[in-house]
């Protein structure tokens, strides 16, 4: 176990629900937070009574979904002509940013809650969808359900895992975060071959 994360254990052991709220919301934002780590060790703490599992996962899932929020609003704040500033460094002129803003409407809002399960990942969708001006409405509804379902499991898992969540969560941790890396890759992927058709279309015709 890392200093870091000794730490924040013991934040939450002392300071609990808003201990969680307060590390959850930051992390959200994309601090360097393990938050699956901490949920899980919340989930344990309801198991051997020091902490209510229901006051657990509400203020787990009001914490996330608070974050969340202000992710999509910094980068809406932000909005594209920081993405503009940022391009040279990414390899991007400023047609494929267009058109990189255009896909990511179209499709962006499947990957907002399932985008909450890999870790980094959850915050490039959360920042794009503000810099994309993604429906603010909608946005709110798909990553207050996904606030939901990802606190849940993780404070589940620590629950009926016990004592042993430390032996668990961190190996679940590790194989999401590779996954989170290969579902971006995915998206590249999908983004240029699309891409690649429309431009091939627009020729033929």
């Amino acid at each position: 176990m890392s200093g870091l994360e000794h730490y924040l254990l013991s934040f939450i052991f002392h300071y609990r629900y808003i201990g969680l709220f307060t590390v959850l919301s930051f992390g959200m934002i994309g601090m360097p937070v393990p938050d699956e780590f901490i949920m899980a060790f919340s989930g344990f703490q309801t198991s051997v009574g020091h902490m209510d599992f229901m006051k657990t996962l509400l203020l787990a899932s009001v914490g996330s979904f608070l974050g969340i929020n202000l992710s999509y609003w910094i980068g809406r704040r932000l909005g594209i002509p920081f993405l503009h500033k940022i391009a040279p460094f990414l390899h991007m002129n400023e047609k494929k940013i267009k058109k990189a803003e255009i896909w990511f409407q179209k499709y962006g809002e499947r990957l907002i809650v399932i985008g909450y399960f890999f870790p980094g990942f959850r915050h490039f969708v959360a920042y794009f969808s503000g810099m994309s001006e993604v429906d603010y409405r909608r946005y709110t509804v798909l990553s207050g359900i996904g606030a939901l379902l990802w606190t849940s499991t993780f404070i589940t898992l620590g629950r009926l895992l016990g004592k042993h969540w430390q032996e668990i969560v961190p190996l679940l941790h590790r194989y999401l975060s590779r996954g989170g890396l290969i579902l971006a890759l995915i998206i590249i992927l999908a983004y240029l071959i699309s891409t690649n058709w429309n431009k091939s279309k627009n020729y033929q015709e």
